[in-house]
């Protein structure tokens, strides 16, 4: 299955758009506890980096797999439309690499023979 460059476009932002969404209730809830509770309060700045850091994190995550799909469908369709010369010079090769095969295991059988 191939995906296009607005599908691809949607898998990216959606995700994004749901974390944001999540980050900032996580804020509004450390917000509601940080003048109610002293261990809150202590680590509230703490929280508020970790959180962010994870926000920022998963975003560049994200963005790095969506665009690595995006590369392995471009290499995929590279490599389909170029398959029957890479198809053909592989044969080569491997007609080649028989031929001198051949002529070794002649030349070891001979000298094999001789007293």
């Amino acid at each position: 299955m191939r995906l296009s460059k607005n599908k691809l476009l949607i898998i990216g932002t959606i995700p994004i758009i749901i974390g944001l969404i999540i980050f900032y209730s996580f804020i509004m809830a450390i917000n509601i506890l940080k003048p109610g509770g002293m261990t809150t309060a202590m680590i509230y700045y703490q929280l508020l980096g970790i959180s962010t850091a994870m926000f920022v994190g998963s975003i560049v995550y994200w963005g790095i797999v969506v665009y690595y799909i995006y590369l392995l469908q471009e290499n995929e369709v590279f490599i389909q439309d170029n398959f029957t010369l890479l198809a053909g010079s592989g044969a080569s090769h491997l007609q080649h690499a028989k031929k001198v095969i051949s002529r070794i295991l002649q030349d070891i059988k001979s000298t094999e023979l001789k007293p």
